[in-house]
């Protein structure tokens, strides 16, 4: 409906354009952020601006959660129109209601939340992640995101879970204890002690 609106709006067809603004704000589709993008644009540029405030309304409560990537975009959007409220609301749904299952789609919704300044939904998000997201596979990147917006504790936590998977080195390596743990660790995970061959006798 945005690039109908677009044309009508080039030819001047201003009753239509005031005819089809408010079906398009509550009856348009919401399975592409792009689209959405669209069609908020166009009723930013005829003037629209209760459709586009129901628009936003919509995307926030009823925007499918199961695909990462264009919740995170739609994000974008919705904070370059400037429609902080419904920012806050998108991002706080998709920080309880989402899976864990895709840690770098993950990674990326971190990284948008921090791009709209959607902090405490960003760091709500990494809480949920620190004692659920599987560790087996988990690409530290997605440490360092939580380490940026704000939720260095979480990501401590979820560091802290990689031995128990053989991932020793990576864990240490995250939290800075590199040479502390140069020499292994202990089975109650403590340092090992420095030894010498006389130890051995």
């Amino acid at each position: 409906m945005g690039r109908l609106l677009g044309s009508m709006r080039e030819a001047g067809a201003g009753e239509q354009i005031t005819a089809l603004a408010p079906r398009a704000a509550t009856h348009a589709a919401l399975d592409k952020p792009h689209r959405v993008a669209t069609l908020l644009l166009e009723l930013r540029n005829v003037g629209a601006g209760e459709q586009v405030t129901a628009l936003t309304a919509r995307a926030a409560s009823d925007f499918a959660l199961d695909d990462l990537e264009a919740v995170a975009a739609l994000l974008r959007y919705l904070w370059k129109v400037g429609a902080g409220e419904q920012v806050t609301a998108l991002a706080a749904r998709a920080a309880t209601e989402i899976t864990l299952h895709n840690q770098d789609a993950v990674d990326r919704l971190l990284e948008s939340m921090r791009e709209v300044a959607a902090h405490e939904q960003a760091a709500r998000l990494a809480a949920r992640a620190a004692p659920e997201m599987m560790v087996d596979k988990l690409n530290t990147r997605l440490l360092e995101s939580m380490r940026e917006v704000g939720a260095g504790e979480q990501a401590t936590a979820l560091a802290a879970r990689l031995p128990a998977v053989g991932r020793f080195d990576q864990s240490v390596q995250f939290s800075g204890n590199l040479e502390q743990f140069r020499l292994g660790r202990e089975p109650d995970g403590s340092a090992a002690p420095s030894w010498t061959w006389t130890d051995l006798d």
